[in-house]
C-alpha cells in the first residue's frame, strides 16, 4: 500500500527483456504451458514472487510491473522490485498490523514492511514443468507488540486450457491468447500457544502488481445490492471519474498515476473479478477462495474499534505520495485475501488466488467479460 517505488514511463519490454534481466541477478524458475506460448518467471530468492507471465510466448508482452532499477542495483533480496504474483502477511491497518511493527505513532510515515517477508528466501521443496512448490517459516509481530510465529506454503501452478475452463466454466474462443495461474498457500500457527482476537491475527493476503495505463479499468461486479457507499476508500480522495458504478458494477481507474485504495468488504464482494486494459489487448480475470467467515482485515492506518471489520478485495493504485498530479505511469494492484482465525497450534487457514490473463481482440475480450462479469466493456467511461 505504501510503496515508494521509482515509477516509470509506460514500458514495451518483452518477456524475453525481463527474463534476461532476472537471470543475471538470482536463479528463477520457469513454467510453461500451451506449447510455449504461455510462460511463468518465479524467483524464490525474491521472496517467492512470480516475477511476471506472458500468453504470447519468450517474445510476447509481458504482464508483470518490474521496477528494473531496483533489480539492476544488484538487490539480493529483491527488495522493491515489483513483480506480478506475491504473498504477504495481514493485517495492513489498524494495531494489530505487521506493517508498522513497534513505530510510534501509527501513521503512514511509519510503515516498514518487516524483514521476514521482505528479505526471506523462500525454500523449493520440488516442482515439475508446471507446478513448483516453495515453504517459509516466519515470525511477524504486530504494532500492538504480539509475535505469531507461522509456517507459509506456496504452491504455484500453471493453467491448461482445460482447467481454465473448468475453473471459470465457459469455453475459450480459440482465437483467445492466454495465460493463467494458481497461487495457492496454507498458513499454520507453530507456535506452543493459540492465537486471540484481542491479541492480533494472521491472514493470507496475495497481490499482483500491473502497469498502469489510462486505458485500464478494474471491474467489480458488486453482489447483495452493494453500492459505492458500501465501498472502503483510503488515501488520496476519488471522485467520478476515477470511481464510479454502472447498475450493479463498480469500477476503478487503474492508472499508476493517483495514489488510491478501496476495499470492498465480503458481503458485497463477488469471487470473481476483472481488469480491463484497452491499451494491451487484454482482460485479467482474478478468481479468489471466498469463505464464509466474518473477521477480515481494512487498510485504515490507525488504532481500531473494529479492526477486524474489512474487505476482501482490496484494489491500490500507485502515485506520487503527495497524491499530486503527475504524468509518470507506474503500477497498481489487483489483491485478495483470505479471513483471520483464532488458530490454535497446528491449525491452518488456505487461500488460493488465480490470475488470468486473455488476449484477443476486443469482440472476443467483451464476450469473455460478459460471460464471467456481466459487464459490456463498453460502458466503460
Amino acid at each position: 500500500m505504501f510503496l515508494i517505488i521509482g515509477c516509470n514511463k509506460t514500458s514495451n519490454y518483452s518477456y524475453k527483456n525481463d527474463l534476461e534481466l532476472i537471470k543475471t541477478h538470482t536463479d528463477y524458475i520457469e513454467l510453461t504451458e500451451n506449447k510455449g506460448k504461455a510462460r511463468l518467471i518465479i524467483c524464490p530468492q525474491y521472496q517467492g514472487k512470480i516475477i511476471t507471465s506472458t500468453h504470447s510466448g519468450i517474445n510476447g508482452s509481458s504482464n508483470g510491473w518490474l521496477n528494473r532499477g531496483a533489480i539492476n542495483k544488484q538487490n539480493l533480496n529483491g527488495k522493491g522490485i515489483g513483480g506480478e504474483d506475491r504473498i504477504w502477511i495481514g493485517p495492513l491497518g489498524g494495531q494489530f498490523s505487521f506493517y508498522f511493527q513497534q513505530i510510534k505513532p501509527l501513521n503512514e510515515e511509519n510503515w516498514q514492511v518487516p524483514s521476514a517477508l521482505e528479505n526471506k528466501t523462500f525454500n523449493e521443496i520440488s516442482k515439475t514443468d508446471t507446478q513448483v512448490w516453495l515453504e517459509n517459516t516466519m515470525e511477524l509481530t504486530n504494532f500492538q507488540g504480539t509475535t505469531l510465529k507461522l509456517n507459509l506454503k506456496r504452491h504455484i501452478s500453471i493453467l491448461d486450457k482445460k482447467r481454465i475452463e473448468e475453473n471459470l466454466k465457459f469455453k475459450l474462443n480459440a482465437s483467445i491468447d492466454f495465460v493463467a495461474y494458481n497461487s495457492s498457500h496454507t498458513l499454520k500457527n507453530i507456535d506452543s500457544i493459540g492465537w486471540k482476537k484481542e491479541t492480533g491475527l494472521a491472514s493470507i493476503w496475495s497481490a499482483g502488481m500491473f502497469e498502469g495505463s489510462d486505458n485500464t479499468s478494474v471491474i467489480i461486479p458488486l453482489k447483495n445490492n452493494g453500492s459505492m457507499t458500501n465501498i472502503y476508500k483510503y488515501l488520496g480522495p476519488l471522485n467520478t471519474n476515477r470511481l464510479y458504478t454502472k447498475g450493479k458494477t463498480l469500477l476503478y481507474k487503474t492508472d499508476g498515476k493517483y495514489r488510491s485504495k478501496i476495499g470492498v468488504p465480503h458481503k458485497f464482494a463477488p469471487e470473481i473479478y476483472g481488469c480491463y486494459s484497452k491499451d494491451k489487448k487484454r482482460l485479467t480475470i482474478i478468481q479468489y477462495q471466498k469463505t464464509n467467515d466474518s473477521l477480515f482485515f481494512n487498510s485504515d492506518v490507525s488504532i481500531q474499534k473494529a479492526p477486524y471489520d474489512g474487505e476482501v478485495i482490496p484494489i491500490y493504485n500507485n502515485g506520487t505520495m503527495d497524491f499530486s498530479a503527475t504524468n509518470d505511469i507506474s503500477f497498481f494492484e489487483l489483491e485478495s485475501t483470505s479471513a483471520m482465525r483464532e488458530l490454535q497450534p497446528n491449525e491452518t487457514i488456505k487461500h488460493f488466488h488465480r490470475v488470468y490473463h486473455f488476449s484477443g481482440n476486443f469482440n472476443d475480450l467483451n464476450a469473455i467479460s460478459k460471460t464471467l462479469l456481466n459487464f459490456d466493456l463498453n460502458e466503460i467511461k
